[in-house]
């Protein structure tokens, strides 16, 4: 990798030394007032009779431009786009001697004609400022023949892309994507751009969000969502679009999959069906939350892990970043708009995996002088199958007026098997107990929800009212078999055998009711009202079985470990708050929040109980320009999983206990945010604070027995405090073919906890500091690389001397390298290292990850894709994560695939109303 880097800094050393470049500067005025500047204004440059654009650059907010980085002895070609003024033309050429050119003031006629504007096609200019309006000429930003709209937006200047597909334009969020002024696939926006050929876009509008402004008058311009509108070559009225993949190595290593949207006129179906045993999701999230069509149904829940596998919804899509795991699933989507207006959409998914892990745990925990070290081996194959049924109706009443209706029905079944291993020991590494404990595990649950929404816009600007009912019922039923053997050695030998059955049914039942209200006092005043009210009926029955000896059953009830718990009630939850517009840049919003809670608590064989709560609290939020700041109170109550009087004793050296007597936590937010983006210098930054202080938090007092048994109780406690600070700074440059982006930032935690162990208590207060520095170039697409670096330091300091403070750093690095040479080749690889310097015996602090493939693209626009790739070159089969928690250092290593290769091929449909394929069309709809 070092070699790469020298030689490609050497690459650029060689392109600068030998050619001579200079820069042109100006100022654009009106030539009638010549005190008026022209902002925004286009600067385009060609080369001589050229018509392909050399580069570009906009005015200030002063109507000055530069551009830098031109050749001397060139004749260039000049011209200046401003709206509302005739195009002004003017050839130069740098000298050798004279490498920066100043051209003063640059005057242009105002249009003094009401006639529609002429655009000469072989200079028009790649941008066009208008007084609402920037609109951006797709042709004058090159990109592969395999690009999507998606990679013609990452070229435009001011416009940004997540890691999540999220866009900004000038440090505005992106709300809306049109196609020719018109929702594609039920308004999802990345369904738009990452499927869309970007060679079919003509024109890329942006403009304000005018329904945001209508329903918040003082929103700020900085604030402004945005929306892009794509103009196309020629309108699409139906199509296909999706890819297919299989491939295979060693080993019996497969994936395959196919995932296919059709689309006439507002009716779209999706389908996708997939299957591997490498360790991957079937498909990547954006491609199911778009293509899958979950965007358009609704994502209620996301879960995505460190290796990039997911779920929506609950159902699970494959890839895993612990054990081997072999997963398939399949599923359709149907979405379409009736002529009355109302969109419908209806799913089906279902998932299955299956998963093999081998785990250690290893726990070094510091108890004064003394410590115990807990070493737990871990066995485990686990199955999960999921089905989702869902579908969706919004119809727009008026224009004003919107209603929605969501009915959602999910099942999941588990069954795991394990077997774990554990031993304890003390300072001098003497075993203080060991134990194998073999478990079976069954669960078979069912979500069931509806919700209905109303949202009620009126004629007057800023008020609004949105209703919205939602029910709720799961079922969570659970078979727990384990069977024990533990041995104690200290402070004198013994044995404890356990075969049990533990049966677990928890029900729950919820309906929630909403409503906020929005209504404008004036000209500065604008009062806000949210109200919720939620009525909840829980139960949590468990019952533990001993096996009988006679008949092999489990069917001798053991009552100490046993015990029903039911959960009824109301509670509900009052905000409001009056916004006052002090002046055009300042709003300050005063409020106050109030809670209740009426819970009835009763046990089979427990004195049943009542909760009543009553909370008040103050609330302010202040925003001034792109600086905010807020502070808020919450309440709530223990989960019931807490308040059980039931020990779990699944696994016999570390027992679970509950709790009746926990009361309801306090906690108070503050949050600062501060966002800017610099126009002109392509800079955005960003700084991020937030802070909680918490009473009555439910925190783990923990016992160790003299034979070396740990056991967990949930207690209230005060004066938790948690703390974050992380800001960013990132800066474009967009120059002709070639892009550099830069990013720097850092995160910090401080967080004052509090552990209890054997009655002693102390305040643990945690710092991290995590500084990271990132930077990626991009040569026409010949050539990417990227890089970034970060590290954290952690460290644990306790009040008490019975713990001993902890510290470690944590380095991680990635770099990417892909080279597109020779043409219908793509070079690529990846390098992650993790570097932790907590030291632990017999255990390399380095994971090391190096994947690398080569991929062979073929057929019209480079359809299809031969990739051969080799995954983990290393051979780094276990992965590692290590944390500190309370008085612990937890380090965790988990079996993964390992080195393997794999051949896949892969079909890119994308058919707009035309013939895929070559002859006879690939599908037909």
């Amino acid at each position: 990798m070092k070699r790469i880097l020298l030689a490609f800094a050497l690459l650029l050393c060689t392109n600068f030394l030998f050619a001579q470049r200079g820069s042109i500067t100006g100022v654009l005025l009106d030539s009638t007032n010549q005190k008026l500047t022209l902002n925004y204004a286009t600067v385009s440059v060609f080369k001589g009779t050229d018509t392909v654009l050399t580069t570009y650059k906009l005015s200030d907010d002063k109507g000055v431009f530069k551009i830098s980085n031109l050749e001397a002895g060139i004749k260039y070609r000049l011209v200046v786009n401003a709206w509302m003024y005739n195009v002004l033309r003017k050839e130069v050429t740098l000298s050798p001697t004279a490498l920066n050119l100043d051209l003063g003031k640059l005057l242009l006629s105002g249009k003094t004609n009401n006639l529609n504007e002429v655009v000469i096609n072989s200079e028009r200019p790649p941008i066009i400022v208008r007084k609402d309006t920037i609109e951006f000429n797709a042709e004058s930003f090159k990109t592969l023949p395999t690009a999507v709209v998606e990679d013609l937006l990452k070229k435009l200047p001011g416009v940004a892309i997540s890691s999540d597909g999220s866009i900004q334009v000038n440090g505005k969020t992106v709300s809306k994507i049109l196609v020719d002024g018109k929702e594609f696939f039920g308004g999802d926006q990345q369904m738009a751009t990452k499927n869309l050929p970007a060679n079919i876009i003509d024109k890329i509008q942006v403009s304000d969000d005018k329904e945001a402004k209508r329903r918040d008058p003082d929103l700020l311009a900085g604030n402004t969502p945005q929306v892009i509108n794509l103009k196309l070559k020629k309108a699409i009225k139906k199509g296909a679009f999706g890819k297919l993949y299989a491939g295979g190595g060693p080993n019996d290593l497969f994936e395959a999959g196919g995932i296919m949207n059709f689309f006439r006129d507002t009716t779209q179906v999706s389908v996708l069906a997939y299957g591997n045993n490498i360790n991957k999701p079937g498909f990547s999230i954006g491609d199911v939350s778009r293509i899958g069509g979950f965007s358009r149904a609704g994502i209620n829940s996301i879960m995505i892990n460190s290796e990039g596998g997911f779920e929506l919804n609950n159902i699970g899509f494959g890839g895993t970043s612990t054990g081997v795991q072999q997963s398939l699933g399949a599923g359709a989507n149907f979405n379409t708009l009736t002529k009355n207006g109302i969109k419908i959409n209806g799913k089906y998914f279902f998932g299955q995996a299956k998963t093999l892990i081998d785990q250690f745990v290893g726990v070094d925990q510091n108890l004064g002088s003394e410590k115990q070290y807990t070493s737990t081996f871990s066995n485990l194959k686990n199955k999960s199958y999921n089905h989702n049924f869902g579908a969706r109706a919004e119809w727009k009443i008026d224009s004003l007026t919107e209603f929605s209706f969501e009915p959602t029905v999910t099942l999941n079944i588990l069954r795991n098997l394990g077997i774990t291993q554990t031993e304890n020991r003390n300072t001098t590494n003497q075993l203080i107990n060991n134990g194998v404990n073999n478990s079976r595990f069954r669960g078979d649950n069912a979500d069931y929800s509806l919700l209905t929404s109303l949202w009620k816009d009126f004629k007057k600007a800023g008020r609004s009212l949105n209703t919205s009912v939602s029910l709720t019922k799961k079922d969570n039923l659970s078979d727990n078999f384990n069977s024990s053997n533990s041995n104690f050695y200290l402070p004198a030998p013994s044995t404890l055998s356990i075969d049990q059955l533990r049966d677990n049914n928890i029900r729950n039942f919820g309906i929630y009711l909403s409503a906020n209200y929005n209504e404008p006092i004036g000209k500065k005043l604008r009062l806000s009202l949210a109200v919720g009210a939620n009525y909840l009926d829980n139960e949590n029955a468990l019952s533990t079985f001993y096996k009988n000896p006679l008949d092999q059953a489990y069917d001798v009830e053991v009552p100490n470990l046993s015990q029903t718990v039911t959960q009824s009630g109301y509670k509900s939850n009052t905000r409001t708050s009056l916004r006052w517009k002090a002046t055009k840049d300042l709003s300050i919003q005063p409020g106050f929040v109030f809670n209740t809670i009426d819970l009835k608590n009763n046990f089979s064989t427990y004195p049943s109980f009542e909760q009543h709560y009553q909370f008040i609290a103050p609330s302010l939020n202040i925003t001034y320009k792109s600086l905010n700041l807020s502070y808020s109170p919450s309440f709530r109550e223990p989960d019931v999983k807490y308040i059980q009087p039931v020990t779990n004793n699944t696994d016999p050296l570390f027992e679970q206990k509950g709790n009746p007597n926990l009361l309801p936590a306090k906690s108070y937010q503050v949050n600062l945010n501060f966002y800017k983006y610099d126009t002109k210098r392509s800079l955005n930054y960003n700084l991020n604070s937030n802070g909680s202080v918490q009473n009555n938090a439910v925190i783990m007092a923990r016992t160790i027995s003299p034979t070396g048994v740990q056991t967990n109780t949930p207690i209230n406690a005060d004066g938790i405090w948690r703390f974050y600070l992380g800001g960013n700074i990132n800066k474009d440059f967009k120059n002709g073919t070639r892009q550099f982006t830069f990013g720097t930032g850092f995160y910090s935690n401080y967080t004052r906890n509090i552990v209890q162990v054997n009655d002693v208590r102390s305040y643990a207060k945690t710092i991290t500091i995590a500084p990271r520095i990132s930077g990626r170039i991009n040569l026409n697409d010949k050539f990417e690389l990227g890089e970034s670096y970060s590290v954290a330091y952690n460290k644990s300091t306790y009040d008490d001397p019975f713990y001993r403070d902890l510290n470690f750093y944590t380095h991680n690095s990635e770099t990417e390298l892909i080279v597109r040479l020779p043409k219908k080749m793509v070079w690529e690889t990846t390098y992650k290292i993790q570097h932790n310097t907590q030291k632990t015996a017999g255990f390399s602090n380095n994971v090391e990850i190096w994947n690398a493939a080569l991929t062979l693209l073929f057929m019209k626009n480079d359809r299809a894709q031969l990739k051969f790739a080799i995954n983990d070159i290393l051979n780094t089969n276990t992965r590692r994560y290590i944390s500190i928690s309370e008085n612990s250092i937890r380090d965790t290593r988990t079996n993964n695939l390992g080195r393997h290769g794999l051949v896949t091929l892969t079909y890119n449909i994308q058919n707009f109303g035309g013939k895929v394929g070559g002859k006879d069309t690939f599908f037909r709809f």
